[in-house]
């Protein structure tokens, strides 16, 4: 019984919103976490955010609890009386690197992916600017900064507007600073996204990208 509880922590009961009797036990043993995130619904989307922020839960299952969080933005049109942002103010939470946590990009990378699936549900605006932050930070892992990127060319409806003065702004510092190891796949990403939004703002930026020392394949995209 120990060990059991060693493997699936008590937030994991928590989450499926069940007392763990012995034979369930047995049956956790063989279910990975992500089946046991799939039995959270909607209603119970508080248990996925605290097991987000317990310092406890590994990040393996962290990264399936955001993935989850995610998921059940398809749920919201069915429940009116349940804010979007119960779901993704917690994500957003994950955005901020921390230190002290070994592997929180894998994290962060899941919380961009989660939180563009939020596109164009009521309040989704608020997430463009801290999308777009992430992207402009030069300091953030390159995986995490194009995730943002992507996320954002997600916001093609309501909130285009808003994701291409992010993107073109993170276009601009780039292209200011110049093709470097740690920056062509982002601004690549950064021109990809502007593309799927297809605001006519981005062509003089992209202009900027064929003038500029970036390799071939960038400018190919920016053109």
């Amino acid at each position: 019984m120990e060990f059991m509880r060693a493997k699936f922590p008590a937030a994991l009961a928590l989450l499926v919103g069940i007392l763990l009797p012995t034979d369930y036990l047995l049956e956790a043993q063989t279910q990975s976490t992500a089946g046991l995130m799939n039995r959270i619904g909607i209603e119970n989307s508080e248990e996925l955010a605290k097991m987000i922020s317990d310092p406890n839960i590994r990040i393996q299952d962290k990264e399936e609890a955001v993935f989850r969080m995610g998921e059940l933005s398809r749920q919201l049109p069915s429940h009116p009386e349940i804010s979007p942002s119960k779901l993704f103010n917690p994500l957003l939470g994950v955005l901020i690197p921390q230190s002290s946590v070994q592997d929180h990009h894998i994290l962060r990378v899941a919380a961009c992916n989660a939180l563009g699936r939020f596109a164009g549900q009521d309040g989704a605006e608020s997430i463009v600017q801290p999308l777009g932050k992430v992207v402009r930070n030069q300091e953030e892992k390159e995986e995490v900064r194009m995730a943002a990127g992507l996320a954002l060319s997600r916001f093609y409806k309501n909130s285009a507007a808003a994701a291409s003065e992010e993107l073109i702004a993170a276009l601009n510092q780039e292209v200011d600073r110049g093709a470097h190891a740690d920056n062509v796949r982002v601004t690549t990403q950064i021109v990809v996204s502007l593309g799927m939004l297809g605001d006519r703002r981005a062509f003089v930026p992209l202009m900027r990208v064929l003038r500029s020392n970036f390799p071939t394949d960038t400018k190919n995209k920016a053109q």
